[in-house]
């Protein structure tokens, strides 16, 4: 990736951030990960603000849908743990 892939990266991070956690309506409501449809609901709003925000020409389609899933993985793990994203 190029030093502005990377930058994109890093916003696309502090967007999808920001977007679960402050902006209405929010995204991850309390216990969000017990429900499927919740979770669904979760990693699309993921998948959007990845689509936004990352580069295009870094990301196939394929690569995008792994990428969020990491994503969702990640953050469905550190709920189920009772654990937080550092900012």
């Amino acid at each position: 990736m190029t030093k502005s892939d990377e930058k994109k990266v890093r916003l696309a991070a502090k967007a999808l951030l920001k977007r679960l956690t402050e902006q209405k309506p929010k995204v991850l409501v309390q216990d969000w990960f017990k429900d499927s449809q919740t979770r669904l609901a979760v990693r699309d709003e993921m998948g959007a603000v990845l689509d936004e925000y990352l580069p295009e020409e870094s990301y196939d389609k394929e690569l995008f849908i792994q990428k969020r899933d990491k994503v969702f993985e990640l953050t469905l793990d550190l709920a189920i743990n009772h654990q937080r994203w550092a900012a």
